[in-house]
């Protein structure tokens, strides 16, 4: 089997843009044209351009305007964009986006909607939910594509309308499938809104200033080869293609495992379209220092018990699941960032081993109780966590995905506090915990509602739980 070529053998971009009349004012301000193509808006554009250019020798950079999120981004400021996520928090990570460089520029997230964001109010609740300092009508499109077909790619933007200013929400209609615009349109509603002309005006004149910053930024522009995979820095990667393994890990106690433990990391992994969950119990928790009252030994034979009686939704996807002893096996309290390099050496020792897959890097994340959440950047190394294995956070009762948002901004910077937002999924959180289920098995209670299938039988074996620690 031969090995892949590498994605990049040119450093002259392909620059791409939705927009005909944003075209024309990019080779106005020195892009080549024969450098410089137009897609259509949304993902129909996206698709259908992709679709008639599926091979390229460097990378396709997506270029144009954008609509501002955050209050420091105004009219004219151009974003490299270092992350893409969309609307389920899903983060992928631009290949070519530590290797594109234009002083003066902001780094940052995009995000993508359906329609236009018109009024200020939306935008900054936007920019809150997402963390994305910028919005577009492509990005996540673009990123999906992209990755699917193996492309070296990077997305430059540049503010048309600052987060304060209002645009009209009819002015995605203003331009065709194929990014022309459509002058009977703007004269229909021109005509039936006269105030509209002065706005469109100003925000016309304020377009094609960005976009001659922005052509001026971008016309000597090359980008250096791909030297492989970044490791360094707090930079999520999500460089997920075709066939690549998602594994969500799961650490805890598990003593016992209850129906949360094994319900909630299968929802997770689905939403997030993970391949496998991996439950990894722990010897000590560094941040409480005390042994769970059941042995390993006993702790992974529930959780053997649990996985083996759980079935599957037959509507869902598959996902997989085993259970990880390396920081069982660990003397002394178990650190997460270990476990995550650990698991991710051997996940790429496997991929070194097979010529197909070892241009495919795994994706990690890590699932985590709000609780913890809280509570993260007491964790050794929490940055670098952040970089290898993105949070996912379930709510805890009394805690909702909503009174988290304003705990994090109380917790956090704002630009991280934004980011926990994005990680936190909107689950049905159960209201039980594993001490809870100690207690009324110490005062010999009933307990198996609370336990997966196969728990209950292997604690009444072990003799396990029978007084009150």
């Amino acid at each position: 089997m031969t090995t892949p070529e590498p994605r990049v053998s040119t450093t002259k971009p392909i620059f791409l843009t939705s927009l005909v009349h944003a075209r024309k004012i990019l080779v106005a301000a020195g892009i080549p044209a024969d450098r410089l193509e137009v897609c259509g808006p949304g993902r129909e554009g996206v698709r259908r351009w992709a679709d008639c250019h599926r091979e390229h020798a460097g990378p396709v950079i997506l270029v144009g305007l954008a609509g501002g999120l955050v209050p420091d981004l105004a009219s004219g400021r151009i974003v490299v964009v270092d992350e893409v996520v969309d609307q389920r928090g899903r983060i992928t990570t631009p290949p070519a986006a530590g290797r594109i460089t234009l002083p003066g520029s902001h780094r940052g997230r995009v995000t993508t909607t359906g329609r236009v964001v018109a009024s200020s109010e939306a935008k900054q609740a936007l920019g809150r939910t997402t963390g994305a300092s910028i919005v577009d009508l492509e990005s996540v499109h673009f990123a999906e594509l992209a990755e699917s077909r193996e492309w070296d790619w990077g997305i430059v933007r540049v503010v048309g309308d600052a987060m304060e200013e209002a645009v009209p929400a009819a002015l995605d209609r203003f331009v065709d499938h194929l990014g022309r615009t459509r002058p009977l349109v703007v004269a229909v509603n021109l005509f039936q809104r006269p105030a509209l002309f002065k706005q469109l005006q100003a925000l016309a004149r304020q377009a094609k200033s960005a976009l001659l910053a922005l052509g001026e930024s971008l016309r000597d522009l090359e980008v250096s080869p791909s030297e492989g995979p970044e490791t360094d820095g707090i930079r999520i990667r999500s460089d997920r293609k075709p066939g690549a393994r998602s594994i969500l890990i799961f650490g805890g106690s598990f003593d016992p495992p209850h129906r949360g433990h094994l319900t909630l990391p299968f929802e997770a992994a689905a939403r997030l379209g993970c391949d496998e969950v991996v439950f990894v119990p722990a010897r000590i928790n560094p941040l409480k220092q005390d042994a769970p009252p059941a042995d390993p030994a006993d702790r992974i034979k529930m959780l053997e018990a649990a996985i083996k009686h759980r079935i599957p939704d037959p509507r869902g996807p598959r996902i997989t699941a085993r259970i990880d002893h390396r920081e069982v096996d660990r003397e002394g309290p178990s650190f997460t960032i270990d476990t995550l390099e650990s698991i991710q050496r051997e996940l790429l020792e496997e991929a070194d081993a097979d010529e197909v897959s070892s241009r495919q890097r795994p994706q990690l994340r890590l699932l985590i109780g709000s609780d913890q959440a809280l509570d993260f950047d007491r964790w050794r190394d929490w940055q670098k966590i952040i970089a290898l294995a993105p949070p996912v956070v379930m709510p805890r009762p009394p805690e909702t995905r909503t009174s988290l948002a304003a705990k994090y901004r109380a917790h956090f910077a704002s630009n991280l506090a934004s980011r926990w937002s994005t990680w936190t999924l909107d689950l049905a959180a159960e209201g039980v915990s594993s001490t809870e289920i100690r207690k009324r098995l110490a005062a010999g209670e009933d307990v198996a509602a609370l336990l997966p299938d196969g728990v209950l039988e292997v604690i009444t074996k072990r003799g396990l739980y029978k007084e009150n620690r």
